[in-house]
């Protein structure tokens, strides 16, 4: 699948006139190596060690230039905190967030997509996307105490 990232944002780097530079593609791979969402700062702290120097100001150019090009999305939790995901051929996308540990679990509902297409069809408007969020309390023990 990397290569596939990769051959996108190469096109789009391109067709966008940007320059292909080493650190935009360090931040694209360490983020497809992520398995789970991460703010700036986790990314920042999970690069740091690498051979790549890649400032802070890099990181949010890339990300703004991966946002655009549909690499990642952006989502807000109830902790007023932007996290990024993945988000190169993902489909639908909701999360249970826990309110003790912050632990976000991704799931996916077939229901979900049906009331999007009933309601744009019912109303005339065109759904571009959508923030589906249950908050609630984990199954890890310290989390259920």
């Amino acid at each position: 699948m990397i290569e596939q990232v990769k051959h996108k944002f190469t096109h789009y780097l391109q067709e966008r006139g940007y320059r292909k530079t080493p650190e935009r593609f360090a931040v694209l791979e360490e983020i497809y190596k992520q398995d789970k969402h991460f703010d700036i700062e986790s990314l920042y702290q999970s690069m740091k060690p690498k051979q790549t120097h890649v400032s802070k100001a890099t990181l949010y150019n890339t990300l703004e230039i991966l946002l655009d090009c549909h690499l990642v999305r952006k989502t807000y939790f109830s902790d007023h905190v932007t996290y990024f995901e993945k988000s190169f051929q993902s489909s639908q996308h909701n999360h249970l967030i826990c309110v003790k540990c912050n632990k976000i679990i991704d799931f996916c509902d077939p229901r979900l997509q049906q009331i999007k297409m009933d309601l744009q069809e019912q109303t005339q408007f065109k759904i571009i996307s959508h923030a589906f969020n249950f908050y609630g309390i984990c199954d890890s023990p310290n989390c259920q105490q």
